[in-house]
């Protein structure tokens, strides 16, 4: 217990968290950093392509980390599962990646700039940095391109600047393939805010993962179905540990990267800032 406390204190004087608006967290970054503190932020980091580009100068210049919490697979026993079943090698070579994630919009809680593209940044920068991030992190990639893009306001006419559906299809570097969908368009029957689904295809098998809810199936969340070569297993993952709060601490505490390198971090917000700067306009209503 000692020894938690001790890196419980140190990480608290050695790292600043924030959440401010999405397109004021780089500026906070680097006032954070250049005051000598770690700088740990949800999603999305970045609304602008430039505001990455300072952070990556003020992390070689400082040395200091810029930590981004993609709690869709960080803080999702399940994903932490799929992880460790394609380490094993359960589903061989991955070869694609599809995520599908409605979020519910609650119009009504949602603040001001919620509304406003500048300052959330598209829904591509925004819930789309999650689904690039778990690509990069299940096929091990290195770097990938963006080879669609598409982004629409289908139902929200008195909010032109909000988008409330997007998509994109990446290459990872070797060879694996993605496709995922971001939408806000969670019905208020379903009794969750989402219906987070994962598939991961390898040339062994296969993963199915539902995050939240098991749609008129079990209870609860954490769902995870794995077809490979000896049959078909159902794993409830509501009990696996999740890694990353102790991981951190550590990398803190000896300068290491296994909760997540820089460069994993830094390359899911480059893609996703491309993703939004290329996306082609459809549906309904031009924004």
């Amino acid at each position: 217990m000692t020894g938690k406390i001790l890196g419980i204190v140190i990480l608290v004087c050695a790292l600043v968290a924030g959440a401010a608006i999405p397109s004021e967290r780089g500026d906070l970054g680097l006032r954070v950093q250049a005051h000598g503190k770690h700088y740990f932020t949800d999603k999305t980091p970045f609304t602008a392509l430039e505001q990455l580009e300072r952070a990556k100068q003020s992390v070689a210049q400082t040395g200091l980390k810029w930590y981004v919490y993609f709690s869709e697979r960080l803080h999702v026993e399940g994903a932490v599962m799929a992880g460790k079943l394609i380490d094993e090698g359960r589903i061989g070579r991955v070869l694609q990646v599809v995520n599908l994630a409605p979020h519910r919009l609650n119009k009504p809680s949602r603040p001001a700039w919620f509304f406003k593209r500048a300052q959330y940044g598209g829904i591509l920068c925004d819930i789309g940095s999650h689904q690039i991030e778990q690509f990069l992190f299940f096929c091990g990639a290195q770097d990938a391109t963006v080879t669609h893009a598409a982004v629409a306001n289908y139902n929200n006419p008195q909010y032109p600047e909000l988008e409330d559906f997007g998509e994109a299809n990446l290459v990872a570097d070797n060879g694996c393939a993605n496709y995922f969908r971001v939408d806000w368009f969670t019905p208020d029957g379903l009794p969750t805010w989402g219906d987070g689904r994962l598939f991961v295809l390898g040339t062994e098998g296969y993963i199915e993962l539902r995050k939240y809810i098991d749609i008129a199936g079990r209870p609860g969340g954490e769902h995870l179905f794995l077809v490979d070569q000896k049959g078909i297993q159902y794993i409830n993952c509501q009990d696996v540990p999740l890694p990353y709060a102790s991981q951190l601490i550590d990398d803190i505490l000896n300068r290491t990267e296994t909760a997540m390198t820089q460069a994993h971090c830094f390359l899911a917000m480059e893609l996703a800032l491309k993703a939004e700067a290329m996306a082609e306009r459809i549906g309904y209503l031009e924004i």
